[in-house]
């Protein structure tokens, strides 16, 4: 199976309950991620966030609250490779 997926560098804005916010370095644009579906891609998954780092989501987990998605970082791919992302930096 396929689908359309961000990933791309962001800068942590908050956290809530359902959904993290971030800035996408590229172009400034706000979005907010549910919590559930995307995977930071970093090692330490709680705590002190680098300045920016990358994440993956599935399309349809993110809610673009100002701006745009930049072109080059929505990808259509195998589901199987995001949950090669899910299981190497969260586990599951």
């Amino acid at each position: 199976m396929y689908g359309y997926f961000f990933k791309g560098n962001v800068r942590f804005i908050s956290q809530g309950l359902i959904n993290a916010k971030y800035s996408v370095v590229k172009n400034g644009s706000i979005i907010k991620v549910k919590n559930s579906t995307h995977v930071r891609l970093l090692w330490n998954q709680y705590g002190n966030f680098p300045d920016k780092f990358e994440i993956i989501a599935p399309i349809d987990a993110i809610n673009v609250i100002s701006g745009e998605l930049p072109e080059n970082e929505v990808n259509y791919q195998t589901i199987n490779e995001y949950l090669k992302f899910r299981k190497m930096y969260i586990g599951v």
